[in-house]
């Protein structure tokens, strides 16, 4: 379950978290809080790494962003 750092005020489970304070969430609902600016992921070294390999990543998964092209920029083969 991913962890989120909050920005503003929540309440989650009947209970009011402040900002600053960390908390585990289902993915869909810490994604929704990041897309609303009320949380930022945490960002985590991988476990399963070694030490020396581990790089910090997000604990959230988010899909690529999805780059236009135009189709007259093309090289033709």
């Amino acid at each position: 379950m991913p962890l989120v750092e909050l920005l503003k005020p929540h309440t989650h489970a009947g209970k009011i978290y402040l900002p600053r304070e960390r908390i585990e969430l289902d993915t869909a609902l810490a994604r929704w809080l990041v897309d609303a600016g009320v949380a930022r992921p945490v960002l985590v070294s991988d476990p399963d790494r070694p030490p020396h390999a581990r790089r910090r990543t997000s604990s959230i998964r988010t899909s690529p962003p999805i780059t236009p092209t135009n189709p007259s920029e093309e090289k033709a083969s």
